[in-house]
């Protein structure tokens, strides 16, 4: 990940350097690679890197473009290879190898459309000098943050919201008045007005032809999407591995990953896995299966309650927000061992479950789509093969009754 600042002063004055500097110095553990600072008139853009892509100075940010354009951005555009040769084909020229001079090309040839075209996460402000805006984005989930506030005749906005909480002599609220650009929007920034709009890029659409798939094909659309998204993601000039719970949604990425990996590198993917000190937790022994069957090179940690009781502070100080499960704390501890071992980009099956309607919460939607005696039978499988009782389930059922 890297890091973004932005400061605006709506009366016009120059940023101070040392204002800059102090909220981009907040996110150094984003991009210990290299620092950056644009100053323009009245605002002045921050940039911390962690090198993913074309490691050489060439990568530095902000970065300029065209005499025309400056961005400070984090994140990864997966398909920058496809957008840039069509790019090249319309006569424009790349000077390095990073996706961010093509989001800069992208920008120059489509506008604002431009983020249609990316498939990846992002935040980012581009500063269009002959338009006097500030084009900003969020990728359309929302990996990538960013946060903005107005205080004091200023417009800030960053990766967290510490940087922020800079500007007001109460830190500790939680927190009034600093706001998130939602996923899927952009936000167009005025200079001349000191003013500005928000806009949804993207929606999901609900896409009928699916519905005429059979078992089969639908095995068939989901492997080739799944694969392909992998094989966009190992685009890497540092080391890639994975996260590995031994679950069903890090199991089979590891496995694509790997096999993928080891054809391009002729090396065995690493997988990081957290073994759990509770024994109805720990699922140290699937991760273990895959990891053999797989050859993937895996390490093991084993985080104590001492361990957690001397890290729970950082936890909360890195997330900023609420999270709505311990496993965070586990997460910590992998990433944090990624970095001892120079592993920089770490693929993950977080958000399997939701997209592919994996928790039994989801059981209702499916049954409630059958005819009734299939759904009674369904009801007491349903009981049968999980952990929920027949009471939880009926509980799911009338949620799902209110909701529709």
């Amino acid at each position: 990940m890297c890091g973004i600042s932005g400061i605006i002063n709506k009366n016009g004055t120059k940023v101070d350097k040392e204002e800059i500097q102090g909220i981009n110095d907040l996110i150094a553990h984003r991009g210990p690679d290299d620092e950056g600072f644009y100053f323009e008139q009245n605002f002045a853009f921050g940039h911390r890197r962690l090198s993913i892509l074309d490691l050489s100075s060439d990568g530095h940010q902000p970065m300029h473009y065209l005499h025309k354009y400056v961005i400070s951005y984090n994140g990864e555009v997966y398909n920058y290879i496809e957008i840039k040769e069509e790019l090249i084909n319309s006569g424009y020229i790349f000077h390095s190898h990073t996706d961010t001079e093509v989001i800069l090309a992208s920008y120059d040839k489509w506008g604002e459309e431009c983020v249609n075209r990316f498939n990846g996460m992002w935040a980012f402000a581009i500063y269009d000098k002959e338009k006097e805006i500030i084009f900003c984005s969020r990728d359309r989930f929302g990996v990538k943050p960013f946060y903005y506030t107005q205080v004091r005749d200023k417009f800030v906005f960053g990766s967290e919201i510490k940087q922020l909480l800079e500007f007001y002599e109460d830190r500790y609220t939680f927190f009034e008045n600093i706001l998130k650009l939602e996923q899927s929007h952009n936000l167009i920034y005025n200079l001349k007005t000191n003013s500005f709009k928000i806009k949804r890029y993207f929606d999901i659409e609900f896409d009928k032809e699916l519905n005429n798939l059979n078992e089969i094909e639908s095995i068939e659309y989901i492997k080739n999407n799944l694969e392909n998204a992998i094989e966009l993601r190992l685009r890497s000039d540092v080391k890639v591995g994975t996260c590995l719970s031994g679950g069903l949604d890090s199991s089979s990425i590891a496995a694509i990953a790997a096999k993928k990996y080891f054809k391009k590198t002729n090396e065995r993917f690493i997988a990081i896995h957290a073994k759990s000190i509770e024994e109805k937790t720990d699922e140290s022994k699937y991760a273990r299966e895959v990891a053999e069957y797989c050859n993937l090179d895996m390490i093991e940690i084993e985080p104590n309650l001492e361990d957690i009781k001397e890290n729970i502070e950082e936890v909360v100080y890195t997330q900023e927000e609420p999270f709505g499960s311990p496993s965070i704390i586990m997460q910590y501890f992998v990433m944090k061992k990624a970095k001892e071992i120079g592993c920089t980009v770490l693929l993950d099956g977080q958000g399997g479950d939701e997209t592919l309607l994996g928790y039994e919460r989801y059981y209702p939607a499916y049954l409630l789509s059958l005819n009734l005696w299939d759904m009674i039978k369904g009801f007491f499988n349903s009981s049968k093969n999980s952990k929920l009782t027949l009471k939880q389930l009926i509980q799911y059922f009338n949620g799902w009754t209110y909701i529709s």
